[in-house]
């Protein structure tokens, strides 16, 4: 029974320690995802507030020809 337990504890443990790792991980993925996230932001504002401000006209029409 003495024997059951320490296995028990144990295993406990290891899986305890298994879910920090994992959680410590994931926390750095999120962290470099945020980066990549907030410098693609940066780039496209820039061009978007260039479009709006060269109002490029009619997109819709973009690819009418003219007879």
């Amino acid at each position: 029974m003495l024997m059951d337990n320490k296995i028990f504890i144990v295993a406990l443990l290891g899986f305890c320690g298994w879910i920090g790792m994992s959680v410590t991980d994931l926390k750095t993925e999120v962290a470099v995802v945020n980066v990549k996230v907030t410098e693609n932001h940066k780039m496209l504002s820039v061009l978007w507030d260039n479009f709006l401000e060269n109002n490029y006209g009619d997109l819709a029409r973009f690819n009418v020809k003219d007879d």
